[in-house]
């Protein structure tokens, strides 16, 4: 997927109601490129876990047992 200025705009346009710079829009649509690429990238080395997904809670819970029953 390619983010691109213009998309970047109307998506300002429509949500926030706000006019970027065409300067502006460039910068964000290469932000926004740079992050989805790291983001591929860590599906590709395994994924990553949001902090309170359901296997994070999981393994936390069961850090917590084993301390309790010590």
């Amino acid at each position: 997927m390619r983010i691109n200025p213009e998309s970047v705009k109307a998506l300002a346009r429509e949500v926030f109601e706000y006019e970027l710079t065409d300067d502006a829009a460039a910068s964000v649509a290469r932000i926004l490129g740079a992050m989805t690429n790291g983001l591929r990238q860590l599906e590709v080395a395994g994924g990553s876990q949001p902090p309170f997904g359901y296997p994070t809670l999981e393994a936390e819970a069961r850090r917590l047992r084993q301390r309790a029953s010590q």
